[in-house]
């Protein structure tokens, strides 16, 4: 399967599948939002993911080239142009802009769909990949 089915499936689903059942995640709840975020965090691997509080997933943040099969394609190793040769116009993008408090971030590009986003955030100097994050429709900014 690909992180895109993963999306509105229980985290008990994900966390059971190999490689990410031997993982060690951190598992944290933010009780300070409206519906109690549940999050999984697996630093050594860059990649978490982000829950309801019912433990539905609802976003995918991968950070690493470790998943290319999970990714239906998307290699980190792919360029802005090579990307949007494989996925299409996006739907959305963004210019690289430098927060005073978070640091510099790349372009982005956003490809949406009626279920679901992959929102790609490109290097602020370098014409490749950063990060990947998968959203389901709902939960998209």
């Amino acid at each position: 399967m690909r992180f895109l089915d993963y999306l509105g499936r229980p985290a008990a689903q994900l966390l059971t599948l190999a490689p990410f059942n031997i993982w060690q995640f951190k598992r944290t709840v933010d009780n300070d939002l409206p519906d109690n975020k549940v999050n999984y965090v697996a630093d050594r691997y860059d990649f978490s993911f982000a829950c309801d509080s019912h433990e539905t997933i609802s976003t995918i943040f991968i950070g690493s080239d470790h998943f290319g099969q999970f990714l239906g394609g998307i290699s980190f190793s792919h360029d802005r142009g090579e990307l949007q040769g494989f996925l299409g116009a996006p739907s959305k993008s963004g210019k690289p802009y430098s927060d005073p408090i978070l640091g510099e971030y790349g372009p982005w590009d956003r490809y949406d769909d009626g279920r679901q986003s992959i929102h790609i955030e490109y290097e602020p100097r370098a014409d490749r990949i950063r990060r990947i994050t998968l959203m389901r429709a709902d939960v998209v900014p």
